[in-house]
């Protein structure tokens, strides 16, 4: 009888010990983190579309550790999710750095780059940048997932150009955006500030007659409809990043980082590869539907004036924030290759 007391003393002891353990575990030791993620531009758009194939990727290799919940289009303003995403409103952003230029004017160096994406991560493009938006916006910048795209300007009407060898924008009425905002200033141009979605109806309204765009996605918009010839040589390089809140980033586990910084960085890479097929395809078929392609007769102070106008925006910016342009040659140097 004593064994047997003993035993089941043992026993009960045990199942205490063990509970005792197991309630000392944090209950969301193995709880998904939940992330939530804006984006600017309408769902049939290849950038949207690119932006919601990399969720689709970090939630699954991710599945079980994080999980990335994307909001609605519009539930937040474009040029507002940014910094959305630096006050804990929401946790990342697919981006072009352009919207949020104002508080980071490096971000101009991402918008008119020449370097390849490899080119910007291995000469500490991309870092610079990181800790600029850690410092000042409180923000971990994942990576540049638009490599592989550029921009150029669209007309209803065949272009005018100038004798100094630039479009002549005089009377045009342009579409502008941030993005390009000082290099139509710079050529004389003024514009009209207007999101994507409100171009076309002013575009058959005639509010505007011309506009920059992409050199994908004329044809989605239907702005190809109204706008018939396209000003060459192509400029800047489309900017789409990631962005991700840095009290957030933090907060995460290593393991969590390093899925979401890898994934991001092997869709740099991929999202290159497609975009630059996608830029051809576009063109073909501008082409075949009719669109006239028209060159500038001096590419090279066209493509200069293109940099030099938003260095010098950004220059100014810094000025105005009473922040230090020291590093604005190295971070030209890294970005321009």
């Amino acid at each position: 009888m004593k064994i047997i007391k003993i035993s089941m003393f043992a026993y009960f002891l045990t199942i205490c010990c063990m509970s005792a353990l197991f309630s000392s575990i944090p209950k969301n030791v193995n709880a998904e983190t939940k992330l939530t993620l804006v984006y600017p531009f309408p769902d049939f758009l290849q950038y949207t579309k690119n932006c919601k194939a990399l969720v689709a990727a970090i939630n699954k290799r991710g599945k079980g550790l994080i999980k990335i919940d994307v909001l609605p289009f519009n539930s937040i303003k474009m040029f507002q999710q940014a910094p959305a995403v630096s006050k804990g409103r929401v946790d990342l952003n697919c981006i072009p750095a352009a919207f949020y230029a104002r508080a980071i004017p490096e971000l101009e160096a991402v918008s008119t780059a020449s370097s390849s994406i490899e080119q910007a991560r291995k000469s500490g493009g991309i870092d610079m940048l990181d800790k600029l938006q850690q410092k000042h916006f409180k923000v971990k910048y994942l990576g540049w997932t638009g490599d592989g795209n550029k921009f150029r300007f669209y007309m209803r009407d065949t272009p005018k150009f100038a004798s100094n060898g630039l479009v002549d924008f005089k009377g045009l009425k342009l579409r502008g955006n941030p993005i390009y905002g000082a290099f139509i200033e710079a050529m004389g141009g003024t514009q009209h500030s207007l999101p994507a979605t409100a171009t076309y109806g002013a575009l058959e309204k005639g509010v505007v007659d011309a506009a920059a765009w992409a050199t994908i996605g004329l044809r989605g918009l239907k702005w190809d409809k109204m706008l018939r010839h396209a000003v060459e040589p192509d400029f800047y390089a489309t900017d789409l990043g990631w962005i991700m809140n840095l009290k957030k980033w933090n907060g995460l586990s290593k393991e969590a980082q390093n899925i979401l910084q890898s994934t991001v960085m092997e869709f740099e890479l991929s999202n290159r590869d497609l975009l630059s097929k996608m830029h051809k395809e576009e063109k073909a078929a501008l082409l075949k539907g009719g669109m006239k392609f028209h060159q500038v007769p001096n590419p090279d102070k066209y493509l200069k004036l293109a940099v030099d106008s938003a260095y010098q925006r950004m220059i100014a910016r810094l000025k105005k924030a009473k922040r230090s342009t020291d590093h604005v040659a190295k971070l030209r140097a890294a970005w321009q290759q």
